[in-house]
């Protein structure tokens, strides 16, 4: 069993080892985990899958599109033993507890029993602890009728635990804070007879009967027109009981529930009156006069009408904010970049817990974002004290004096406090009410550390769902479903940003004859796009405007300067490369921009903007600094961030490269390196390093491709190198974006060409060459290296040269022409050798040997494969070494000396297993499967093949996944299983014939041979 697995399910489908946040995949292949996470440990068939997933028409491909995901998911769980095969489904074996829809049954069921023993207090809090678990609507986004069955079933589990739990405050006498929830429950369960009863409850106990029996009449008459029922007996006794007074219903009323009952003036209290006035201490004997009711204030604005999502955190908040006791006011706080919704929140969340505040509700823009005129504290706490009635005369001169007023006119009152848009804590502090039941719910762009917060909420963007759904609500449903593709593409476009979302929204509200399309393409381009955010009052500069005038200068220049350069992301390593400062001082200044939400950061030590914070980045720096600095980024400053990113990352990837290859001159070829490169301890630091900094690699390159300008000196030697760092990250492509490289790679070699730099354009076409190998692109292949060999002959660049003649003759050993690809490699060999390049002269030795064995000459191939095996272990190349062996199985196996091979297969696997060599694993595997299969080991046979096939999926490789395919085919066709035999050759057929090889003729030959 796996320790440390979990699973959510009530909400958008998550898995976690430990903190880690596992990957699950696509939303199909995630309703497939859940119907057997949701099965508790019972195994699941595949009809009862099939079912599940598709219903009663699953499509062609179902099957193995299920043996697809459970391969997936066993990878993701990376344990043996935890999806195991039942019969032809599976099963979950997990350790308990491991997924939150169990964790919630399992605290219901103790709620039951704490509530049945008469412990009401605890049986209220393991209620709300399995409230919690919820992260919005379970198993959100997965497809399937079975999904949308426990859709249904967790949402009423849902409602019923929050049923009890309303009743359970109630009857602890918290009635007034269950009204909003309950509020909030009828109006969207309108047929449920429960809440409705329990909100009736609550109002009669808070003294609002009439609103109790007005609700009463509202439900009735919505149960008789929507189902043609009355209400049930629970609900009519009730009504029944109101009606005649049943003073058991208005429960007890005490000061906590008359809030308001003392006068803020400071006058006596009602009931201290009454006593004043038996005593006959006046002098007319007369009855004294009413105290003066204090004033209710309630200040804050409506809440937007078509607020959207949320939910989980809305609750949150409400719960966070309902008053604990008497120790001091329940604080909330809300952080978040500009625009990401923060306001919106509050006063939706504000407006949903107002009934549990009878004393009223204070709210104030603090314009903690306006750098030059922030609120004074002391002017908030005028308008707070007049609000309760302190007349101007009786205001404390001081800041202190009226944050004591504040303090004591608030104590042991029910008042909500909404602070938008804090500065910082010390803005906050002096507002803070005194201790009673009052809560106070603040919003910032900056975390506001040392505040006595129950709850940090830190705003992110929307989800997808969100964002569509509040895109259809301003422009209406019919036009979403018109263009549902482009509406995505359009939030996208805004990087669900809210209040971008509800700007383009509300632009095509406003204009009923655009489409969605058209508005999508005016925000296509990036230099106009800020301008097209914009709708009446509401537009989406002005708020960046608003944090970047706060920066430092030296803040300033770093927003500005990395938001000029491309890619998702940056590493501090990086950043500090391109600011050409000190990493630590970097640190500083960048978190500092995370802290005012100008910058975020995923994880420790890389940073990222939002799609239109960068936007607004490169406005700034195009058009002048603004805020604390005085100028943009011009152009040498851009150049030097270029060159100073471009450096670190070129010396360092060569760095690396020497660790992945070994003894490969191209390393030394490759520059002038100009920086001082981080070191590596071995090759798998430096294959972490290639996989984290390709993304940024690969945008500067791409970058530098667009900008080069043809003439100017620095831009080709800025293109030269770009082109050599990618070489330098090619021996990591399986670890690193390599779909990514193909375009990178042709863009730099046109704009080689454009320079007319043979050198640069032979090894970019070099680069292209070998990714469209990789990838198995022959005839791209073939072109780019046969391009590649002409320039590099024609600039002299001989090291180069070796390489592309060695792919030429790869491609060439492909598509069989044994002959040409031997000429290839022989004289790449001559090339090695004059270059004195033992390893590329090794590795190509191997290369020829291979073509040998396709030739029929593998007899000649033993030899040479051994010759090069001493040299390659001497320099401890076990990339070189994993090849030579896999080559050498393949000789010998050719020669029929099958043990021999099998040995040297599993000498392979041996070494290319803890190096993470995993395609030559992936080969080896399916090799030696073949030799098995040769000497009458089926059964060992098929294990390998299928572990082959199974690895060969993963790492993308449909050539050699078509290989794998043919040797499971083979061993099941010897084995018996003609139709089994049939699919995967069938299989393998159409992957060889998408990658135009002739492989295609041989698997028809099996076919043919297969019984009828």
């Amino acid at each position: 069993m796996t320790a440390g697995v979990r699973f959510e399910l009530l909400g958008p489908m998550r898995a976690y080892r430990g903190d880690e946040r596992l990957g699950t995949g696509t939303p199909q292949q995630q309703a497939m985990l859940a119907v057997l996470l949701l099965r508790s440990g019972h195994g699941a068939g595949l009809g009862e899958l099939l079912d599940a997933l598709w219903g009663e028409e699953p499509p062609h491909a179902a099957v193995t599109t299920l043996r697809t995901y459970a391969w997936r998911w066993r990878k993701v769980l990376a344990e043996p033993g935890v999806l195991v095969s039942v019969g032809d489904g599976y099963r979950l074996v997990l350790e308990k507890p491991c997924l939150d829809v169990q964790e919630a049954e399992e605290l219901a069921a103790r709620a039951a029993v704490e509530r049945g023993a008469g412990r009401r207090e605890a049986a209220a809090k393991l209620l709300r602890e399995a409230l919690g678990l919820w992260q919005g609507e379970p198993l959100a986004a997965l497809p399937g009728p079975y999904a949308e069955r426990q859709r249904s079933r967790l949402e009423e589990l849902r409602l019923r635990l929050l049923e009890d739990r309303l009743e359970l405050d109630i009857e602890a006498g918290c009635e007034a804070a269950a009204v909003p929830d309950l509020r909030l429950l009828t109006s969207e369960h309108p047929l449920r007879e429960r809440p409705v009863a329990l909100l009736m409850r609550a109002l009669c106990r808070t003294g609002r009967q009439a609103d109790a029996l007005n609700l009463f009449r509202t439900a009735r008459q919505g149960l008789i027109s929507e189902i043609g029922l009355e209400p049930g007996p629970e609900l009519l006794s009730l009504h029944q009981r109101i009606l005649s007074g049943d003073q058991e219903l208005a429960g007890a009323e005490d000061g906590s529930r008359r809030g308001g009952a003392v006068a803020l003036s400071g006058g006596p209290a009602p009931d201290t009156a009454g006593a004043v006035a038996e005593g006959g201490g006046g002098g007319g004997g007369g009855p004294e006069p009413e105290p003066e009711t204090p004033p209710v204030p309630a200040q804050t604005p409506s809440a937007p009408g078509d607020f959207t999502g949320r939910a989980a955190l809305v609750r949150r908040l409400a719960e966070a904010l309902t008053p604990a006791g008497d120790s001091g006011p329940a604080l909330a706080l809300i952080s978040g970049m500009g625009g990401v919704g923060k306001t919106a929140l509050a006063l939706h969340t504000a407006d949903r817990v107002r009934d549990g505040f009878p004393d009223g509700q204070l709210y104030a823009d603090l314009r903690g974002t306006d750098a030059h005129d922030p609120c004074d504290p002391g002017h908030v706490l005028v308008g707070f004290l007049a609000a309760l009635g302190v007349t101007a005369d009786a205001l404390p001169a001081d800041v202190e004096g009226r944050a004591a007023l504040f303090r004591s006119m608030t104590a042991g009152r029910r008042m909500l406090v909404v602070l938008d848009n804090a500065r910082d804590a010390a803005q906050v502090r002096p507002l803070l009410p005194g201790p009673g039941r009052c809560a106070v719910l603040v919003t910032s762009r900056p975390r506001l550390a040392g505040l006595p917060a129950r709850h940090q909420a830190d705003l992110d963007v929307f989800e997808l769902p969100e964002a569509l759904e509040l895109f259809g609500r301003v422009i209406g449903r019919d036009r979403l479903d018109a263009e549902p593709e482009t509406a995505r593409e359009l939030v996208a476009t805004c990087g669900f940003l809210p209040l971008a979302v509800r700007i383009v929204a509300a632009r095509l509200a406003a204009r009923p004859s655009w489409t969605v399309a058209l508005l999508t393409a005016r925000l296509a381009d990036e230099r106009r796009r800020l301008n097209e955010l914009r709708v009446g009052d509401l537009a989406i500069a002005p708020v960046f405007e608003l944090g970047y005038r706060q920066l430092s200068a030296e803040q300033a220049r770093a927003f500005r300067v990395l938001a000029c350069l491309d890619g998702p992301g940056i590493g501090l390593t990086s950043a500090a490369a391109a600011l050409g400062a000190d990493e630590f001082h970097v640190e500083e200044v960048l978190e500092s921009l995370v802290d005012v939400a100008m910058l975020e950061s995923p994880t420790p030590g890389r940073y990222r903007f939002h799609d239109l914070l960068r936007t607004f980045g490169r406005q700034c720096a195009g058009a002048g600094g603004g805020g604390g600095a005085d100028v943009g980024v011009d152009r040498a400053e851009l150049a030097g961030a270029l060159d100073g990113l471009l450096d670190h990352l070129l010396a360092t990837a060569c760095a690396a490269f020497r660790h992945a290859v070994p003894g490969d001159l191209v390393a030394g070829a490759l520059g002038p390196l100009r920086a001082r490169p981080l070191s590596f301890a071995g090759l798998e630091p430096a294959r972490t390093w290639a996989l984290t900094e390709s993304e940024t690699a690969l945008a500067l390159a791409a970058q530098i491709a667009a900008c080069a300008r043809p003439g100017h000196p620095a831009w080709r030697g800025r293109l030269r190198a770009a082109i050599d760092l990618l070489i330098a990250l090619s021996p990591f492509h399986q670890d690193t974006r390599y779909g990514q490289l193909a375009p990178t790679g042709l863009l730099l070699a046109e704009a080689a060409a454009r320079h007319g730099d043979r050198k640069a354009e032979g090894r970019a076409r070099f680069l292209c060459g070998t990714i469209a190998l990789k990838d198995t692109r022959l005839a791209e292949a073939e072109t780019e290296a046969r391009l590649a060999v002409l320039a590099c002959r024609e600039a002299g660049d001989t090291v180069v040269l070796r390489q592309a003649l060695n792919d030429l003759g790869l491609v060439a050993q492909f598509l069989r022409r044994f002959d040409e690809a031997i000429a290839c490699f022989d004289e790449a060999i001559a090339l090695a050798r004059e270059l004195d390049h033992r390893s590329g002269e090794y590795a190509t030795t191997v290369n020829a040997a291979l073509a040998r064995v396709r030739s029929g000459r593998a007899h000649e191939a033993v030899p040479a494969c051994e010759a090069v095996l001493p040299g390659l272990r001497e320099m401890d190349d076990r990339h070189g070494i994993c090849y030579a062996l896999y080559v050498l199985g393949l000789a010998l196996h050719a020669t029929g000396r099958y043990e021999e091979a099998i040995a040297r297969y599993g000498d392979c696997l041996a070494v290319a297993g803890p190096a993470g060599i995993r395609q030559r694993v992936a080969h080896a595997r399916y090799r030696m499967a073949d030799t098995l299969r040769a000497v009458g080991r089926h059964a060992e046979a098929q294990e390998q093949a299928e572990a082959a096939l199974s690895l060969c999926r993963d790492l993308g490789s449909d050539r050699d996944s078509g290989h794998a395919l043919v040797v499971l085919g083979r061993t099941l066709a010897e084995r018996g299983r003609a139709e089994e035999a049939r699919s995967r050759l069938l299989s393998a057929s159409a992957l060889f014939a998408k990658l135009g090889l002739p492989d295609v003729a041989d698997v028809e030959e099996l076919l043919a041979a297969l019984p009828a």
